[in-house]
């Protein structure tokens, strides 16, 4: 059996207007490192239904700031920490400003937001992370961010 998972990018600018990604740092129990929104598609869900539930979930964002929602053509297969096969499906969601998130203890223990500018491919812990995260700042420096 094939787990399905999402990954999601969040983006939006600064007050500055500068455009940012907001990641979040698994806690201990959890590894520690650096990520962008991910999480399990639950039983009838779509992967794109699962990436909005995760966002809310993990960062509760609210639906209203959403402006743009993209998926962005990369799914990764592998194994999880339990040996399991997944499927990740990534998509981009864009906010119209940042925010303060709430974040679960049970899954992270800080947050930040990063700069576009700052982005690199070691910028998160797993390589498909970063391939998502520099696309979504290539798709967003071709928009005029």
């Amino acid at each position: 059996m094939v787990t399905k998972k999402v990954q999601v990018v969040i983006a939006a600018p600064a007050p500055s207007g500068e455009w940012s990604f907001l990641i979040f740092k698994t806690n201990k129990e959890r590894g520690h490192f650096w990520q962008n929104v991910t999480g399990h598609v639950e039983k009838g869900e779509t992967f794109e239904e699962a990436a909005l539930r995760e966002v809310r979930e993990e960062s509760a964002l609210d639906i209203e700031l959403i402006v743009d929602l993209q998926e962005l053509g990369l799914v990764y297969h592998f194994q999880d920490r339990r040996k399991q096969k997944c499927e990740e499906h990534s998509f981009l969601i864009v906010a119209d400003k940042q925010w303060k998130p709430t974040i679960d203890a049970h899954e992270h223990d800080d947050w930040r937001w990063e700069k576009i500018s700052d982005v690199s491919m070691k910028t998160l812990e797993w390589p498909s992370n970063n391939e998502a995260l520099i696309k979504c700042a290539n798709l967003l420096r071709r928009m005029g961010a």
